[in-house]
């Protein structure tokens, strides 16, 4: 997944994303039916388990029900 920018029409920037992912969710949402938002994590991680047993990243999102 790539994230870029452009500018709108109203001169603001737009961040999108491109990549297998992107195209895998956009047909998944349409052939199921749902709408979704791209975010990317806080911390920028993807997972990694602490001697605690939290996560942080991605899985620690998920794990933590966090929304955004």
């Amino acid at each position: 997944m790539i994230k870029r920018t452009r500018t709108g029409d109203d001169g603001k920037e737009v961040v999108y994303y491109e990549g297998f992912c992107v195209d895998l969710a956009e047909q998944i949402a349409h052939f199921v039916g749902f709408d979704y938002v791209i975010r990317p994590v806080k911390d920028g991680m993807y997972g990694a388990k602490y001697p605690n047993g939290t996560w942080n990243g991605m899985v620690g999102e998920l794990v933590r029900h966090v929304r955004s």
